[in-house]
């Protein structure tokens, strides 16, 4: 935001240098950017009249100007078309200079000679309009100094305003800051809130039908009568206008944009015989309604816009933009002025949706003070009837079903000097909330405020002790160390396994991820998932991050193609996350999740060969995941699902039946569409169930110093028959004896029937107390294979 100083000035007494005013706003927090001073780089530029305007011989887009300088003629070429003979216009001859261009000769433009350049309000460094000439006001004095005609020289501070700050979006707002933080006084503006009335009442002439109080909890309609049209404002209004980053258009425009720089509320003014019915209606938009708004751009609306409507259309989209039909033009005499409150999130999301954003959008989506709504029009009212003539109709139609209370918060001196480790008085915190207009009042150690509703950002008690922080001076709060009871933090059981088992994934070679927590429809289709599994945001950023991520394996899929389109090789990640899934309510279920995506192929080793990664290399990092949490009976079963191969996947149980996660390789299909090799692997698991599974590790084994025997069996079983369950058969029918078993062979061919296979098992046997004799090995191993012959309908084979 840019305020003029002299301008802030009538507001406040102005004690101490600009770079003063602005170290003092600075250091409590209303952050001063840049101080500019319009004009600098500006010499022997001059006010001029236009006496003539001819068309280029040699250039369809360029005319010959005829400026009267005062003491003599010129001929100037120039591009722009928006002046006429008369026009008062800033002429740079030769000689002068102009910022960021420096000193203007005489040139020629296709064969015509030109003897300087006529500037526009950007050239000069006077705002940011380069669309034309910049039109000087009628009154003033050919020949003169631009700087004297303009009173240039004076300082703009631009300040950086904080989001939760929109009373600081005023010149008001800014002048209580000044008089807060310097102890100024601060200037009556009663007088500026006079005008005339024409005899009429504004309840005769025009209703106003709010149909959501939510979206506008206030509107204030005044009717002006007899005004001139779109005249222009007076020349000092249009420089304080210009100088505080708003383009000058017409007398009542920018007595509208004028009211809303001093109050912060914005405000719009309605050509009143164009509003059908005599009717203003706050309302939804309908599907298939449009407006054109100002801008000349036709705008299909959306249900959730929230409008200003006469009785039959839209004319205005609330708290952004007015439109074309209803805008006030040369033949306007009668005028309905809006003053009005809006709810913030409404207008951020139509400004957001329409790609419109305006001085007013950019005021009401920070929330404007229903309360000064009454101040804002009366300030308008008399501005508009000052600079465009007529009188106002007597009184308002004032719809304001819900009044807004100043908020009441009481602050203990003793807790404000314990946060701010100063030894403060309560006569000085009391006075620093004083200059805030806060109406500080001691009872019984406890200091009451009653908060102004425009300063929404204060809510409780700490807010109230940072006010006095602010308004003290940060530098006048001596350095101290935090008082309080020493507590020494530690990670919880929960987060120590977590960090176990970051490190022993990455200990088997995988790299750990962090991907967005917002995915998009085609990013779920990928993996087969629909958008009805997952909860969509009501404001997205974009149309790539529209809703909350249910599983983690997208972005962990678009993570492994990029490192993919990298560079070729293999491609091992991991994220721990958390994932969110609807449960009928506004509020998703958050879960913490592990997955995992690998595939590709590894490099040639000196002792190896390349191989491509597979369904295996998966399994054995879910078995470095399990032994870290010291899970011991959890199940693998064969599993058939989306986006999975219907061979290589498995889901992980729990003893119970719990769904502890799904794992395999992807489908040639899901795999193409998410850009990753043929066989990628990818596995998802629930950490939370899994954290609730974990036990006490085992205790080390003691080794037996006597020699083991070692066993084979293989056996002939169906198809059917997982590897793991014949592991498990055999473990459980071994005996005492048996130390191990591991799977060393399945065989499938020939000397097999068709819908079996061949499974080899290799068998430990060891006794802890004495030598074991081979017999009783043979025994156990017997065993076990009379357990799967009759569990699992296997054959041993020869």
């Amino acid at each position: 935001m840019k305020v003029p100083l002299a301008w802030l000035a009538e507001f406040v007494e102005i004690n101490g240098t600009p770079e003063e005013v602005a170290a003092k706003l600075t250091s409590a927090g209303m952050k001063v950017e840049k101080i500019h001073r319009p004009g600098e780089g500006v010499e022997g530029i001059i006010v001029g009249e236009v006496s003539a305007v001819e068309a280029h011989p040699n250039a369809d887009k360029l005319s010959v100007v005829k400026v009267r300088t005062g003491c003599m003629d010129i001929s100037v070429v120039c591009g722009a078309s928006n002046f006429k003979v008369g026009d008062r216009v800033p002429v740079a001859q030769p000689g002068s200079k102009v910022p960021k261009m420096g000193e203007i000769g005489r040139r020629k433009f296709r064969g015509v000679p030109s003897e300087g350049m006529l500037c526009s309000a950007s050239e000069l460094g006077l705002g940011d309009d380069h669309s034309g000439i910049m039109i000087l006001d009628p009154k003033a004095v050919v020949g003169t100094d631009l700087k004297q005609a303009l009173s240039l020289g004076e300082a703009v501070l631009e300040l950086e305003i904080n989001p939760n700050r929109p009373d600081a979006m005023g010149l008001l707002g800014i002048a209580r800051e000044v008089a807060a933080c310097t102890g100024a006084r601060l200037i009556d503006t009663a007088a500026m809130l006079k005008f005339e009335t024409s005899g009429t009442r504004a309840a005769g002439q025009i209703e106003v039908e709010i149909q959501d109080p939510v979206g506008c909890p206030r509107y204030q309609a005044r009717v002006i009568e007899g005004v001139a049209g779109s005249g222009p404002s007076p020349s000092w209004v249009q420089q304080r206008l210009i100088l505080s980053g708003v383009r000058p258009i017409s007398a009542i425009v920018d007595a509208t944009n004028y009211a809303m720089l001093v109050t912060g509320l914005p405000q719009h003014a309605f050509d009143m015989d164009k509003v059908r019915g005599g009717k203003i209606i706050v309302r939804r938009a309908t599907a298939g309604e449009v407006l054109v708004s100002l801008d000349g751009v036709e705008r299909r609306l959306d249900p959730e816009d929230l409008v200003i409507a006469d009785e039959s259309v839209p004319i205005a989209l609330a708290g952004v933009m007015g439109g074309r039909a209803t805008e006030v033009t040369d033949e306007t005499s009668r005028v309905i002025l809006e003053t009005a409150n809006f709810e913030p999130r409404s207008i951020f999301r139509t400004s957001r949706r329409h790609a419109l954003r305006s001085e007013a959008s950019a005021r009401f989506e920070r929330g404007v003070d229903p309360n000064g709504v009454e101040m804002a029009a009366q300030l308008a009212t008399a501005l508009i009837t000052g600079w465009a003539g007529g009188a106002a109709a007597e009184g308002s139609v004032d719809v304001y079903p819900d009044p807004v209370e100043p908020a009441e918060i009481e602050m203990r001196p003793a807790r404000a000097r314990a946060l701010l480790g100063g030894d403060f008085a309560d006569d000085r915190m009391g006075d620093a909330l004083d200059r805030l207009g806060l109406m500080p009042s001691s009872d019984n150690g406890v200091i009451r405020t009653k908060v102004p509703t425009y300063r929404v950002d204060l809510k409780v008690e700490e807010d109230l002790i940072e006010e006095v922080a602010r308004v003290i001076g940060y530098e006048q709060i001596p350095t101290t160390l935090p008082a309080g009871s020493n507590r020494v933090g530690r990670l919880s059981e929960d987060e120590k396994m977590l960090r176990r088992l970051r490190r022993a994934l990455i200990g088997a070679g995988l790299y750990e991820a962090r991907t967005s927590s917002l995915v998009s429809s085609a990013d779920l289709e990928k993996i087969g998932l629909g958008p009805d599994s997952a909860t969509r945001l009501a404001n997205p950023i974009s149309q790539e991050e529209t809703l909350l991520r249910p599983s983690i394996l997208p972005g962990l899929l678009r993570s492994a193609a990029l490192n993919f389109s990298r560079r070729p090789g293999d491609v091992r990640l991991f994220e721990i996350g958390r994932t969110f899934h609807p449960n009928g309510t506004d509020a998703p279920v958050e879960k913490l999740r592990l997955a995992v995506a690998m595939g590709g192929v590894t490099p040639q080793q000196w002792h190896s060969a390349a191989r491509e990664l597979d369904f295996y290399d998966l399994k054995g990092v879910l078995e470095v995941a399990l032994r870290t949490f010291s899970v011991r009976d959890a199940v693998l079963e064969e599993r058939q699902e989306v986006p999975f191969h219907p061979t290589r996947a498995a889901g992980l149980f729990a003893a119970d039946g719990t769904r502890l996660g799904m794992f395999g390789e992807l489908e040639a299909g899901a795999a193409d569409r998410a850009g990753v090799p043929a066989r990628f692997g990818v596995g998802e698991f629930d950490l939370d169930a899994l954290l609730a599974l974990v036990e006490e590790p085992l205790p080390a084994p003691v080794t037996s110093r006597f020699p083991a025997v070692l066993l084979d069996l293989a056996v002939v079983v169906s198809e059917k028959v997982q590897a793991a369950s014949l592991l498990a058969t055999a473990e459980g029918s071994g005996g005492e004896l048996l130390e191990s078993v591991r799977l060393i062979d399945v065989y499938r061919g020939d000397q097999v029937e068709a819908g079996n296979k061949s499974v080899a098992i290799s068998m430990t046997f060891r006794s802890p107390d004495r030598t074991l004799g081979e017999q009783e090995a043979l025994q156990a191993r017997d065993a076990i294979a009379g357990a799967i012959a009759q569990r699992h309908s296997g054959k041993v084979r020869a």
